[in-house]
C-alpha cells in the first residue's frame, strides 16, 4: 500500500505542472524550472532520490540519508 501510494503521489509531482492552467500564462513553466535545476545539479538530484529510495524501502533509512545528500554536493561542487 505505502509503494502504491508514493508511486501515486510522484506520478501527480511529475504530472501536475505540465497540465496546470498557470504554467501557461508564465514565461517558465515549473517543468522547465525543474528540469534545468536537475540539469545543473545532477549529483544532488541522484542522491535524493536514492534517499527517497531508501525511506520507501526502509524508513529508519532516513539516518543515513543526509550523507548521500552531501556527497551528491559536493560532488556537483567538484564538477564545477
Amino acid at each position: 500500500m505505502r509503494t502504491f501510494l508514493l508511486m501515486l503521489f510522484m506520478t501527480f509531482v511529475f504530472v501536475a505542472p505540465s497540465t496546470l492552467f498557470a504554467a501557461e500564462k508564465m514565461e517558465k513553466s515549473v517543468t522547465d524550472k525543474a528540469v534545468t535545476l536537475v540539469k545543473e545539479n545532477p549529483g544532488s538530484t541522484v542522491g535524493i532520490a536514492a534517499c527517497g529510495v531508501a525511506i520507501a524501502f526502509f524508513p529508519p533509512a532516513l539516518l543515513i540519508c543526509g550523507g548521500t545528500i552531501v556527497a551528491g554536493a559536493g560532488v556537483d561542487q567538484v564538477s564545477k
